[in-house]
């Protein structure tokens, strides 16, 4: 999980530059550019990548987890790539989803953790 640890790096430039200009850090200002985003599609691919390869054992549930996953990554993805296409995006309204989209992908990452474990066990 190195990588999602790597992802915040953008979450903490950007604090830094915040405090730097002696700015009032609040957390809209934080993931208002879509950072929250990228930190939702590192963990989202990570623990795809530990679910796969794997057994047949929970194949459903694998199969569930992994589409839920995927399709956070993609979501996220694309959501990000539209606010970074804005000149201005409403901070408020990324704020918003990004937290919603953010909280799907800590569900669906952490069934794909717990079926990887399951395996592994």
């Amino acid at each position: 999980m190195f990588s999602v640890l790597v992802s915040l790096v953008p979450l903490a430039m950007t604090y830094f530059g915040l405090r730097l200009d002696r700015r009032p850090v609040h957390l809209e200002m934080l993931v208002g550019q879509g950072e929250l985003l990228l930190i939702s599609t590192t963990l989202g691919a990570a623990a795809l990548g530990e679910l796969f390869p794997g057994g047949r054992e929970n194949a459903l549930g694998k199969l569930l987890s992994a589409g839920m996953s995927l399709v956070g990554v993609l979501v996220c993805s694309f959501y990000f790539a539209t606010i970074q296409s804005r000149a201005t995006p409403d901070g408020r309204a990324v704020l918003t989803v990004s937290v919603w989209l953010f909280t799907g992908m800590l569900v669906a990452s952490a069934s794909c953790l717990f079926y990887a474990n399951q395996e592994a066990t």
